[in-house]
């Protein structure tokens, strides 16, 4: 099978409606919601007055993708950081190398999340309270690293890449770069775009009001689609872009977990996500053969995996209610650092490593570099991030 594109993250206030820990007993065809909200039960979708929990647990799982992919970037590749350390990171780092060459796996865990995100945070909204929501939460902090990547390409040139032109940074700055056919200011985007099509897609089920039957309709429909896209030779590419295989299974798998999260397990349910599972890990396999024999990557497909099936059970117990007992509130605070950390981290963390490496040596760069980032990080969410989205929700 053909695979579509791999791997960030769209990061979002992990909330959750009022949950009782076990599922009611199924009455009917459709399951009810584990809810204690009486609306919820009535499958109305109407957001509780009451101010929901938080998952915690999702926060840590966003924080462990975005330092795996951070890791994988700046100690991963044996091949493309060559041009910024100056000599091969599987020498620079031989113990660290053998387990973050495998990082950016983190994107495969980004996109179960976001499945799972995205439809707890459309539940009980229109498509404009929808589109507002996601707005306000990917452009700000977006348009700052548009900005300083920019600006980085022209005051510390690695020497080897093509700067972006003025036309391409201003283009970057709606997102849609990939159909206008402009660079990418910084490589981590594309995934960007993977999300905005899946924003995209999930708006067909907001057209009416959203439901468990709409939700699990939807899901088998666009993967089935996904499926038989593959073996099309006439397939339309707008069709391709919306349902790339790999990226969709993974999409659908973290909203079946929302859903059994929200209405408890069923047979449904297990046999959607085992599907999603199959088809994933089929398409999962061919891509990482196929990164091993045209571009030389030192990894096994079998422990990538594993790997990603890992992430898999971890979020399936949190939808099976293993840790809402987790209330450890620091995690919020550091998941609101993941997306201006995923957006930073890959150019910045690069210019960085060129400057301080031959003063510094491996290891003190490496830290030095990735504290710097996490701190910018706090800095952007704290003073740039948040007074954006007030200013912005006040006019939208």
């Amino acid at each position: 099978m053909r695979t579509g594109a791999v791997s960030l993250p769209q990061n979002d206030r992990v909330i959750l409606p009022s949950l009782s820990p076990k599922a009611e007993a199924l009455s009917s065809s459709e399951p009810r919601p584990v809810d204690t909200d009486p609306a919820a039960g009535q499958g109305s979708g109407a957001p509780s007055k009451e101010a929901p929990p938080r998952l915690y647990a999702l926060d840590a799982l966003r924080v462990v993708a975005a330092l795996a992919v951070l890791a994988f970037h700046f100690t991963g590749i044996d091949k493309a950081t060559v041009t910024n350390w100056g000599v091969n990171p599987r020498e620079l780092f031989p113990w660290l190398f053998p387990f973050t060459k495998y990082g950016s796996y983190g994107v495969q865990l980004f996109f179960i999340i976001s499945g799972f995100v995205i439809c707890l945070s459309a539940w009980g909204r229109t498509p404009g309270q929808f589109v507002r929501a996601r707005f306000l939460r990917l452009f700000p902090a977006y348009w700052f690293s548009v900005v300083l990547g920019f600006v980085l390409y022209r005051m510390l040139p690695d020497g080897s890449r093509k700067a972006p032109s003025v036309s391409d940074a201003l283009t970057n700055l709606t997102m849609f770069q990939v159909p206008l056919k402009a660079q990418h200011m910084v490589g981590a985007y594309w995934t960007l775009w993977v999300e905005l099509c899946f924003y995209l897609v999930f708006l067909v089920v907001l057209m009416k009001q959203i439901d468990f039957q709409r939700v699990y309709v939807f899901c088998w429909s666009w993967l089935i689609l996904s499926l038989l896209l593959q073996e099309s030779t006439t397939a339309i590419p707008v069709l391709s872009t919306l349902a790339p295989a790999l990226n969709t299974s993974l999409f659908v798998s973290g909203i079946t977990m929302y859903l059994i999260y929200r209405f408890g397990p069923d047979l449904k349910l297990w046999l959607l996500l085992g599907t999603s599972w199959l088809t994933m890990q089929s398409d999962l396999v061919e891509h990482a053969d196929r990164l091993r024999d045209e571009l030389d990557f030192d990894r096994s497909p079998y422990v990538a995996l594993a790997l990603v099936t890992s992430f898999y059970l971890v979020i399936l117990a949190i939808s099976l209610h293993w840790f809402d007992r987790l209330q450890w509130r620091w995690l919020a605070t550091a998941g609101a650092l993941v997306y201006p950390l995923y957006l930073l981290h890959e150019e910045l963390g690069w210019a960085m490593i060129r400057e301080l490496y031959g003063r510094m040596g491996a290891w003190p760069t490496l830290l030095v570099t990735v504290g710097t980032l996490l701190v910018l990080s706090w800095l952007v969410h704290r003073y740039l991030e948040r007074p954006a989205v007030r200013l912005l929700r006040a006019r939208l």
